[in-house]
């Protein structure tokens, strides 16, 4: 949780414009099965390749002050997406299931 609070306040120092796509990219990094979520709380070796990798690129997309814009996968778009119309349609209401 420190990290993504880390990678939160580092994207405050972004351009205005490009801070939409950097929170789009660190929650992807942190959600998607693919970067890292849904590791086992048990699997240690691979939450502390994981705590490593989100170091590393804390370090050097986030607080390196000459990024100064990501490029968003298609996949953490999509999800946007369908979040998005699961709440307009009312489907889900702060997890508490159909209204």
């Amino acid at each position: 949780m420190s990290l993504y609070r880390k990678g939160l306040r580092s994207i405050r120092d972004k351009p205005e414009g490009s801070q939409p796509a950097f929170l789009l990219y660190l929650r992807h990094f942190f959600k998607h099965p693919s970067m890292g979520g849904g590791v086992s709380r048990r699997d240690f070796a691979a939450v502390d390749y994981m705590v490593r990798r989100c170091e590393r690129m804390l370090e050097s997309i986030f607080t390196n002050v000459t990024v100064k814009a990501v490029t968003v996968p298609q996949g953490a778009i999509d999800e946007v997406k369908a979040s998005a119309r699961i709440l307009k349609s009312g489907q889900f209401v702060h997890g508490q299931g159909r209204k």
